[in-house]
């Protein structure tokens, strides 16, 4: 057998003044052909699931395009259809093919189209035509629509966040299509989106969280007879688009009926937990202070209003700015991205004591530059390989990095780094000289990924309410395009469909 696989993933953050652009898809490298699929070998990847099924299932895995940029704000038409034409072209280049498995994430943004994942798999599915299968996993914050779910035989969300099971996720979908492909199953779709569009914090599946109740109710369901797979996607809200928000896809074998009670039986119990979704975040200051007074490290300051896996600047000072405030001791700040500061400690040199503004300068949503004087410790050309637990054995690049010593040794720690960083690894901290077990505070810009790696170290997790477009706090966000009402923006009563109406079904 003959299967194209192919990558194109991004989370559109469009309140994000960074254009992901071809250059921001480059920072993480556009591979073509046979790179897209080499470099993943080995790895807790999506691509690696595919390598690892194609070797079992002795298939040929015949690659095209890997594309994957930090989040961000729109695409660009031109970069869209970049991609998504070495995407076709490789499809054609391959010739007869028996199917397509790709990687997508589900909450990218273009200009001029606000469903990218759906755009791609239609028009894969106009080149490739009906009858030859076509599956794809999703990411459990995917804005899932019903265009996607028309265009493809099988998707298949994330069943964690943060994200530990994208491998398994992976060998689901090519096993899955292992048996569209012998005709053992006919996968039915039954869509589902209730209005509900929650923040990123109660998505968490490693806590007691209304999504992890969803997910639990979920691998339940799929125990049943008759039902391929139930994906819960969470969505992502700082896509101000009109499909944003939770949405819950279920698979039966052939039987529509069944797939749409089950979904709805999935968002009965969504809306029924609704207070859940709602998160308050501890203000900044108070935040530091419960830190400092704390007995024993780490203590973990989630900067989650600035996370760039969720699209913000990365430059954000206000945690920072509280902890110079307050003279704090044994805190390292993972990390400040600023391009202009970095230029200048390399200029300077390792050892070299420099005063200057960092931070706060790709936007104001992030806080104003503040002014530090520190030691240069280290300068470093950015690149490791993660530990894990998300994407063990990758290589990781945040550009070029330096450490800086704020009052001396045992003081306050400060990366800056050239690219957004999302310290979601350990390594974040060891490859730079910086022990993490042996600090009191640990300052995090990350809305959860964090949770995976920090979370096992941590004495306490502190999510700290500074501001940035990944705050959880909706009601600070000037959407326009998203459905309304939509809880919890809204409070109203929610009406679930009877089980004898409407569907959004494929069959």
């Amino acid at each position: 057998m003959r299967i194209v696989t192919g990558t194109i993933s991004h989370e559109t953050n469009t309140f994000s003044n960074i254009p992901t652009d071809l250059e921001e898809f480059g920072k993480q490298g556009i591979s073509l052909g046979s790179d897209a699929l080499a470099r993943f070998a080995g790895t807790n990847s999506i691509e690696a699931a595919y390598l690892d099924a194609a070797r079992q299932h002795r298939f040929d895995l015949i690659p095209t395009v890997w594309a994957s940029a930090i989040p961000g704000g729109v695409i660009p038409r031109d970069t869209l259809d970049f991609l998504l034409g070495k995407l076709l072209e490789g499809i054609r280049a391959a010739g007869r093919i028996d199917a397509v498995v790709l990687h997508l994430h589900g909450a990218a943004v273009a200009t001029g189209i606000e469903d990218v994942e759906g755009f791609v798999l239609e028009s894969v599915r106009r080149l490739v035509g009906p009858e030859v299968p076509v599956v794809s996993t999703l990411d459990l914050h995917a804005n899932v629509t019903e265009r996607m779910v028309r265009s493809a035989d099988l998707l298949i969300g994330y069943d964690t966040y943060p994200h530990v099971d994208v491998y398994e996720r992976g060998r689901e979908v090519a096993d899955r299509l292992m048996e569209i492909l012998s005709g053992k199953i006919k996968p039915t779709a039954a869509l589902e989106k209730p209005a509900l569009m929650p923040p990123l914090q109660p998505m968490v599946t490693t806590m007691d969280t209304p999504m992890k109740a969803l997910i639990d109710l979920a691998r339940e369901i799929e125990k049943e007879t008759g039902i391929i797979s139930v994906s819960v996607f969470g969505g992502f809200p700082f896509s101000d688009i009109e499909p944003a928000g939770l949405g819950v896809l279920v698979y039966s074998d052939n039987d529509p009926g069944l797939a749409r009670e089950k979904a709805r039986a999935v968002v009965r119990r969504a809306w029924e937990l609704r207070e859940g979704w709602v998160y308050r975040a501890v203000p900044v200051r108070e935040a530091v202070e419960r830190a400092m007074k704390a007995p024993a490290g780490p203590i973990i300051l989630a900067d989650i209003a600035d996370s760039g896996a969720g699209g913000t600047a990365g430059d954000g000072t206000e945690v920072l700015r509280v902890l110079l405030q307050l003279g704090a001791r044994s805190a390292a700040v993972c990390s400040i991205s600023d391009p202009e500061a970095i230029e200048r400690c390399i200029a300077a040199g390792v050892g070299t004591v420099i005063s200057m503004m960092v931070g706060g300068k790709r936007d104001k949503l992030h806080g104003e530059p503040v002014e530090i004087t520190g030691k240069v410790r280290l300068i470093h050309e950015g690149s490791f390989i993660r530990k894990g637990p998300q994407k063990t054995g990758q290589v990781q690049t945040v550009g070029r990095a330096v450490v800086l010593e704020i009052g001396g040794i045992g003081g306050i720690e400060l990366m800056l780094t050239e690219h957004r960083a999302h310290p979601n690894d350990l390594e974040y901290f060891r490859a730079f000289g910086i022990e993490p077990l042996d600090r009191k505070m640990l300052v995090l810009k990350s809305a959860a990924h964090f949770r995976a790696a920090f979370e096992p170290i941590a004495k306490e997790v502190i999510d700290v309410d500074a501001p940035g477009i990944t705050s959880p706090d909706l009601a600070r966000f000037p959407f326009q395009h998203i459905r309304r009402p939509i809880f919890p923006l809204d409070r109203f009563e929610e009406v679930v469909p009877e089980p004898d109406a409407a569907a959004n079904e494929r069959e």
